[in-house]
């Protein structure tokens, strides 16, 4: 009697069904979240170019205006002062990139981060703008002087801004180390070369050149006006 018992004990089903392993995936679906990130991707992208528009702008109205103010016989006498121009040359692409990497090897190992160093090399070797302008005009102090320096280091730093961070990024993160000795210089090389690349290619050279064109039109614009 027990083993008959334990015989169909052990065969009886048991109330609850057995349970069925799951062949749906426990995972949430991607679509929300991609959708999520997709959208604020494309807002973030927008607002981009908005402020970058906005700016444009703002940066063409102001120079704009300062020329506006400024006649061209007197600008053709301050083309002609050439101690003033040559001075504000020399000090805006020699003397200033030249703090700003003595700057950054000062500050290099007290907390200066590569972006925060990168970003004072490109504030030093970029020419005069809007801002000399308008100070100028507030103190009345020589505006026509400020606009011909203006417009000559504009054109000048076509060439004098590249060259200028090209060298100073070089010479402040330690890259282009010679490569003629082992195997191990050279990898080191090829790697200093491929960080020197990245750095570099960080820098929005499309927006530099943009806002040095639109500094170069809205000076032109303005004497004509």
């Amino acid at each position: 009697l027990s083993s008959s018992l334990s015989s169909s004990s052990s065969s009886s089903t048991s109330p609850f069904p057995p349970s069925k392993p799951r062949s749906r995936s426990l995972s949430r679906p991607p679509s929300l979240s991609t959708r999520h990130l997709s959208s604020s991707s494309s807002s973030s992208s927008w607002f981009d170019v908005l402020a970058q528009i906005l700016s444009s702008a703002l940066l063409f109205l102001l120079i704009f205006g300062m020329s506006a103010t400024v006649e061209v016989s007197h600008l053709r006498e301050q083309v002609h002062n050439k101690f003033a121009i040559l001075a504000g040359v020399s000090t805006q692409f020699i003397v200033m990139p030249l703090l700003g990497y003595l700057s950054v090897l000062l500050l290099k190992h007290r907390g200066l981060t590569e972006p925060m160093a990168l970003s004072l090399l490109i504030v030093t070797a970029s020419p005069g703008g809007s801002y000399s302008n308008w100070w100028c005009s507030m103190f009345n102090a020589d505006l026509a002087l400020s606009v011909t320096m203006t417009a000559i280091s504009t054109l000048v730093s076509s060439i004098m801004l590249p060259a200028n961070l090209l060298l100073y990024v070089n010479a402040a993160f330690g890259f282009g180390g010679s490569s003629s000795g082992g195997e191990g210089e050279e990898e080191e090389g090829e790697a200093d070369d491929d960080r020197q690349g990245g750095i570099l290619k960080n820098i929005d050279w499309g927006s530099l050149f943009v806002s040095l064109a639109i500094v170069i039109v809205a000076i032109g614009l303005g004497l004509c006006a």
